[in-house]
């Protein structure tokens, strides 16, 4: 939202830039909003009693762990734990510090590290080969992913210190086989806030399906423009827009059930909803339009591609084509197989009730693992959340 405000503040008043508004603009305003709005609509609708109480409302309104990129607490979940707070608890000590540490494991051991390829090709995509912008692409998917969902897991624990659940905002959504599903899976507080506060106000399934197409493609456009103004984001969008409509066409009221398992149908529609996935983060994370035609007319050149390769077993050689050094290269690679992999076994339960269930050895050998593991590999510095700019 603050870069939005930006951008319209630099097109009115010419190439003027406003970085004032660093300052002008509350910490979290776009969290902030969406906190107050729900509240007021709540309230009209009857939904829940208002809060006479206004230092209650204004930590409500402000709760500080998700305060910044979510997630985006509702007002009959939050402000009744609010106004019970408990006090110190060994098993909530216990979740919270798991899910810390899982949060800490995924942005700087994962995501700061990706951030490093992903920021070198692009921003030069100008001489980008297409060996490094897939290498680049395939890394901002979880990048991004590990970036966002490492802050929410770090909010979540640290509300529970205090005895306070959050909603659960990602639940393992590279392995859905929809653009439905995906958002089912992806930013749950934030599609379904648009869900509860846009689309279904504007008719939800209930219209024609002219109308209900119309909503549809506003909705996400709406969440598009949200991330900022700029082309780039309304497309991304407009995929996932676009997508949604093409499935319910297609799937109709079939579309849980025939996605429901393992297949070599579902493997192949896990597929197609990745790879719409990726390109649609293609556009989110380009500079401009203008670099995202390029990245695209750029990968399916193939150029140099044996040449790109072999450099990357050379020394020096990674270095060069993705500015990653070969041992941080193995090294991303390893950990996303990593994470693939406990959040494939792990897909029906979450890591912190697995290893709180656990024997007193394995859940120590846990907390000194991701201990050491944060501490040895993590990019230490300062590193900012991708969704801070949001």
């Amino acid at each position: 939202m603050i870069k939005a405000v930006e951008d319209i503040a630099t097109a009115m008043h010419g190439s003027y830039h406003f970085d004032f508004l660093h300052l002008l603009l509350p910490v979290g305003i776009s969290f902030y909003t969406f906190h107050s709005i729900s509240y007021v609509i709540d309230v009209y609708n009857g939904r829940i009693k208002p809060e006479h109480n206004l230092a209650r409302f204004l930590l409500f309104v402000s709760f500080f762990p998700q305060l910044v990129a979510g997630p985006i607490a509702r007002s009959e979940n939050l402000l009744p734990q609010l106004q019970y707070l408990k006090n110190y608890d060994y098993n909530n000590f216990k979740k919270g510090f798991i899910l810390i540490f899982w949060g800490l494991f995924k942005k700087m051991v994962i995501a700061d590290r990706l951030a490093i390829a992903v920021n070198h090709v692009y921003n030069h995509v100008e001489n980008a080969t297409t060996v490094s912008l897939i290498i680049a692409t395939l890394f901002f998917t979880y990048q991004i992913y590990c970036d966002f969902s490492g802050y929410s897991d770090i909010a979540l624990g640290v509300s529970k210190l205090f005895g306070v659940d959050l909603i659960v905002n990602f639940k393992q959504p590279y392995f859905s086989k929809t653009i439905t599903e995906f958002w089912r899976r992806w930013h749950i507080s934030l599609s379904t806030w648009f869900r509860d506060y846009l689309y279904i106000p504007l008719g939800g399934n209930k219209v024609s399906k002219s109308k209900w197409i119309f909503n549809t493609m506003l909705v996400f456009v709406v969440s598009g423009l949200w991330h900022g103004a700029n082309y780039t984001f309304l497309i991304w969008g407009a995929i996932h827009g676009l997508m949604l409509i093409i499935e319910r066409f297609v799937y109709g009221d079939r579309i849980r059930q025939i996605t429901s398992g393992i297949s070599p149908a579902n493997i192949i529609r896990w597929f197609i909803t990745y790879v719409v996935v990726v390109i649609a983060w293609t556009f989110f994370r380009a500079n401009n339009l203008g670099d995202a035609v390029t990245v695209f007319q750029k990968i399916f050149e193939f150029k140099n591609v044996g040449h790109d390769i072999a450099s990357l077993f050379t020394i020096g050689g990674a270095e060069g084509l993705i500015g990653l050094k070969f041992y941080d290269l193995c090294l991303s690679i390893v950990f996303i197989l990593l994470l693939v992999g406990v959040n494939f076994s792990l897909r029906k339960e979450g890591l912190s009730n697995v290893i709180l269930n656990s024997s007193t050895p394995v859940r120590w050998s846990f907390y000194i693992a991701i201990t050491f593991v944060v501490l040895w590999f993590g990019k230490l510095g300062i590193n900012e959340f991708i969704y801070f700019q949001f």
